[in-house]
């Protein structure tokens, strides 16, 4: 088993770290963690690296969400985009999924619609909602709980764990979009 890569992005006052490489060569060097919230690959052939639905990753995330009490909790939720009823003459629904898996907390609603385009888009083919990411980590998390997004894209998930307090592990396997997701860090915290 190799070493653990050097972090290619740490933010200790934010509990924000980033890691450049294959979330396989990664995930077993690292601790378990609350909640894991990804978004990976669909097999949709959406881009060059979206070819297959990576099935092996399932157990490896669902290893690192500590459930300590016994149960581990895994699933697919999915966020409806209100405006993607756009397309033919009776549109379509568009549902947008993230998976998930740890001892996820119950509180508030289980869906959560949005509207997709109020926010700046990165150099990114499949970039997820920011508002839709900031539900879910509100939703599935506490304030002192830590996050990991093994599928980390131009990192949505940690930009949403930062901006609500929350420490964050990202893990990407493109380094063009471990950059996008650094600038998007280092952009600030909004108040909410």
């Amino acid at each position: 088993m190799e070493k653990l890569p050097k972090p290619y992005y740490h933010d200790e006052d934010a509990g924000i770290t980033i890691y450049h490489g294959d979330c396989r060569d990664i995930l077993p060097h690292l601790p378990k963690v609350d909640l894991v919230l990804t978004d990976p690959p669909y097999g949709i052939n959406k881009a060059e690296w979206d070819t297959s639905f990576p099935s092996w990753a399932i157990p490896l995330c669902v290893e690192k969400a500590d459930c300590t009490w016994g149960r581990h909790y895994k699933w697919v939720i999915a966020g409806y985009n209100m405006n993607g009823m756009t397309y033919g003459a009776i549109g379509f629904g568009n549902w947008i999924p993230a998976v998930c898996a740890g001892k996820v907390k119950s509180k508030g609603r289980d869906a959560h619609s949005f509207v997709v385009g109020r926010e700046p888009q990165e150099d990114h083919p499949d970039q997820k909602p920011l508002q839709f990411m900031r539900f879910l980590v509100n939703r599935l998390s506490e304030s002192d709980d830590t996050i990991l997004d093994p599928f980390m894209g131009s990192g949505t998930t940690l930009v949403a764990a930062k901006q609500l307090h929350r420490k964050a592990i990202g893990i990407e396997i493109e380094q063009r979009y471990c950059a996008i997701a650094v600038s998007r860090l280092q952009q600030g915290v909004l108040p909410i």
